[in-house]
């Protein structure tokens, strides 16, 4: 039996492992050309667009993206899960095109005054709605282990990001910021509309089940302090770049950060098998914790050993970007903390979810966004970008 999981636990891995390598390509290729067309200004501001998206998907999701993942494999009745997916998937996409629509209004009347235009800020709601169907879309894809569909997702959220992008930035060769946005938009949606049409099975409306939606929502609610501190702690350091440096000193970092994203293979595939997975394990086998110890072996030594690897030729890729980038290369060691600790951290909290206890993660979250506010607001006034890298890394050990 547990031989049979292994080899059930490496066919999901290589497959959706596959379809990150093929993004990571993607990224590598596509990259350097997009950062030699625009410029680290622009950049910077891209940067920042994503971080407000995804602090309001941590917010608007209500923590039922969790939820979900928690409650799925409590019951085997395809009714119960049809029925979970429905009330995780339209409670937050409904309030999620509320706010936007508050947002937009206030942005286009000039009621409130924004750190982007009017049409940026009408592209940020959208892209947020976008942003929060994917999640759940995506989700349902990695509970169900249709592995090769989620690498498929992958891919095409990649590969549509640079074709619309490389299209727009050609054509037009003005407004990149406004052009990328557009871009990152469009590689939302196509993704999403395939997950759902390949699970559409679960997506059925004409089901009556009666859903303790209380206890999921219960669950889920703790989850929007813990995972809106957790964004904020990651966006912290872009934050603090923002309001400190330029938008350039944004651009550079947020660069090197693409870069060290491009060879997180190894944390982005683990992460979407092992939420559903240990959830799943404790569900049928709650005294068995050797499961969670294994894993954390093993992916502690696979991710310093990842880490070491993208250290030692840094330089090598810091080139990739361009003259105006180079300043990258010398944070990337500190960045390199980020993929190795959260994946690690995936283990080591474990516990909490599969508890039920999901209010624990508020302390986890508070103390590693704390040491990060302390740690930018000392050192990026004086570092920039190489104090933001050091902050980070710190933080992420905590």
């Amino acid at each position: 039996m547990e031989e049979q999981k292994n080899k059930s636990f490496i066919s999901h891995f290589l497959a959706i492992g596959s379809g990150t390598v093929i993004s990571m390509l993607l990224s590598l290729i596509s990259t350097p050309i997009i950062t030699r067309i625009v410029d680290p200004n622009e950049y910077g501001q891209l940067s920042i667009f994503q971080m407000y998206t995804g602090i309001a998907l941590m917010v608007l999701c209500l923590g039922l993206d969790q939820s979900l993942i928690r409650f799925f494999y409590d019951y085997d009745s395809t009714e119960y899960k049809q029925s979970l997916i429905r009330y995780c998937f339209w409670l937050p996409l409904s309030i999620s095109c509320v706010v936007a629509a508050i947002i937009t209004f206030l942005a286009v009347s000039e009621i409130v005054s924004f750190e982007f235009s009017p049409i940026m800020m009408a592209l940020l709601s959208i892209n947020v709605i976008c942003a929060v169907a994917n999640r759940i879309a995506i989700l349902v894809l990695r509970i169900t282990y249709q592995s090769k569909k989620f690498a498929v997702c992958n891919v095409l959220m990649k590969l549509f990001y640079i074709i619309t992008a490389l299209i727009l930035c050609k054509t037009i060769k003005n407004h990149y910021f406004i052009l990328l946005a557009i871009s990152i938009i469009v590689s939302t949606i196509v993704p999403t509309v395939y997950a759902i049409f390949v699970s559409r099975e679960l997506w059925r409306i004409n089901v009556n089940y009666s859903l303790n939606k209380s206890e999921v929502l219960h669950y889920g609610l703790p989850l929007i302090l813990s995972m809106g501190i957790t964004t904020v702690f990651q966006a912290i350091d872009k934050m603090s770049l923002n309001h400190y440096c330029t938008y350039y000193e944004v651009g550079i970092y947020s660069s090197a950060m693409t870069l060290v994203n491009i060879f997180a293979i190894i944390q982005s595939t683990f992460n979407s098998l092992w939420g559903p997975m240990q959830v799943e394990h404790y569900v049928k086998n709650p005294d068995d914790t050797g499961y969670i110890q294994k894993a954390n072996r093993m992916i502690t030594v696979i991710m310093f050993i990842m880490g070491i690897s993208l250290i030692l030729v840094k330089d090598v890729f810091s080139l990739l970007l361009g003259e105006k980038y180079r300043l990258a290369g010398s944070i990337m060691p500190f960045l390199i903390f980020n993929p190795i600790m959260y994946t690690i951290s995936e283990t080591t909290c474990a516990g909490i979810g599969i508890s039920k206890k999901s209010y624990l993660n508020i302390i986890v979250a508070s103390g590693a966004c704390i040491t990060n506010f302390i740690g930018n607001t000392i050192l990026v006034p004086i570092l920039g970008c190489k104090g933001a890298a050091i902050s980070t890394g710190i933080s992420y050990f905590v």
